[in-house]
């Protein structure tokens, strides 16, 4: 059995020297696991990192076997997001998201599409993504809720009136007003406007307050279906952001 397929590469762990098992996310394949031998050959190095797009070549004898994986580079998000620590956690918050999330060998385009799209916004200029990527990625965070069937719904919220503020009931999802809220508030999440404004890229607050709602979400998801808890890159971006928020408001 082969085939081949666009991808995104998610994770990559070494298999003896020169050699790593490869974790991507294929267009059409969903969620695959392959051997590359000489990944870690300077020839091959710069190809198998995570967050590259690569032309992905799979074959096994079975469709249940590891398989070995060949490819060719397409894209270099990893080169182009080492210019900034912020935006390199955040594509690696995503990448491993997205695999703790996914169970192998079920086609999720849509994931696919979103995951290309925020890739290619964090990696054209990863110094303005410093300050407008956490909004994408939140944005990204929301959209996988939804695509895994766990969406929060916001349809209490009225998009003409920006000065209401809204929370989210972290047992339903649902979001409700303030005067809604009412004495309930320190048991709920603060919904920033950049869930509901698309031109609204947030503050330090506001990432570090979507950070948590959508966590919580995510790790009840993970939880409940893989048995996992939140990957480490994703409670390492807001360990981040939120020893900034604390040094800021200190």
């Amino acid at each position: 059995m082969e085939w081949s397929s666009p991808s995104i590469i998610l994770n990559i762990r070494p298999y003896g020297e020169i050699n790593s098992i490869v974790t991507a996310l294929s267009s059409d394949n969903g969620l695959f696991r392959g051997m590359v031998y000489g990944a870690q050959s300077r020839k091959q190095v710069a190809t198998w990192q995570m967050g590259n797009f690569v032309s992905a070549h799979w074959s096994a004898a079975l469709p249940e076997q590891l398989g070995t994986l060949k490819g060719e580079l397409v894209h270099a998000t990893a080169a182009s997001v080492m210019q900034s620590f912020l935006t390199l956690s955040m594509m690696r918050s995503c990448c491993a998201l997205t695999e703790s999330c996914l169970l192998e060998h079920q086609s999720v385009p849509t994931i696919f599409q979103n995951l290309m799209i925020l890739l290619t916004k964090l990696s054209h200029d990863p110094i303005e993504a410093e300050q407008k990527g956490i909004a994408a990625l939140l944005r990204w965070e929301l959209q996988l809720l939804k695509e895994l069937g766990y969406g929060l719904d916001f349809t209490n919220c009225q998009k003409t009136n920006y000065n209401q503020s809204y929370w989210v009931s972290p047992k339903t999802g649902l979001a409700v007003t303030e005067e809604t809220a009412g004495e309930w508030k320190p048991r709920l999440f603060r919904l920033p406007n950049l869930f509901l404004d698309e031109s609204d890229f947030g503050t330090l607050e506001d990432w570090c307050e979507g950070l948590r709602m959508t966590g919580h979400f995510l790790e009840r998801y993970i939880q409940e279906f893989r048995n996992r808890t939140l990957p480490a890159a994703r409670i390492h971006l807001y360990d981040i952001l939120n020893k900034r928020n604390t040094e800021k408001t200190s």
